[in-house]
């Protein structure tokens, strides 16, 4: 690891445990042990620093999304399994976001553009996998379905004052509503699966 990435790698973690206003360019030169003049050289000001340190914290998330399909039996469960991670780490990712937005917009501006982008080509693509293996039925519109599910997900995810029935926790009513879009878009053979994984489905099993 060069001396680069390991003070986008330290910064991530002080933005992510600290809070991204309260962390200072002093602060982060203190915990490296090198002089705020080396990170000016390399990273110009703490914007430029701060977008490099999210974008290595949103690689990290996507790592574990892979690390979770692994051993995945099929896309669907893939799909579940992501969403659920998605679900998992919402607050900690939302609390980033939102003190971008307030304190720094252009870097959160650029992070939503490319992190939509990035989103929307990995859920098109298990999508399309999904309909090559007779999961999906072929006739949906896929960029609508992302859409869709994008705003279902996110009822969740975001709306923290939403109202649940009692009894049923976040995690819980999450996975129920994924699992009823993908009911919707789902061959015969699809529904099988998501049966199958809903028998095997414990809160909090896929996290990691």
């Amino acid at each position: 690891m060069t001396q680069k990435e390991r003070i986008i790698e330290q910064a991530m973690r002080m933005f992510v445990t600290q809070g991204i206003k309260s962390v200072r360019m002093d602060d982060i030169a203190q915990q490296l042990g090198v002089s705020k003049r080396t990170l000016y050289e390399l990273f110009g000001d703490k914007e430029g620093l701060l977008y490099l340190a999210m974008t290595c914290y949103f690689e990290q998330n996507r790592a574990r999304w892979d690390a979770l399909c692994a051993d995945a039996r099929n896309v669907l469960e893939s799909m579940f399994r992501v969403l659920g991670s998605v679900m998992d780490h919402a607050d900690t990712t939302g609390r980033l976001m939102d003190n971008l937005r307030k304190f720094y917009p252009a870097v959160h501006d650029k992070l939503t553009r490319e992190g939509t982008e990035k989103n929307r080509q990995e859920f098109r693509a298990m999508l399309r996998q999904g309909i090559s293996e007779g999961l999906f039925l072929d006739r949906i519109n896929i960029d609508l379905a992302i859409s869709v599910l994008y705003y279902t997900a996110s009822a969740l995810v975001t709306r923290k004052d939403l109202v649940l029935p009692e009894g049923i926790t976040e995690r819980e009513a999450f996975v129920e509503i994924v699992s009823n879009f993908f009911r919707g878009i789902s061959t015969a053979k699809g529904l099988r699966l998501i049966d199958d994984y809903l028998t095997r489905y414990e809160p909090g099993k896929d996290r990691k």
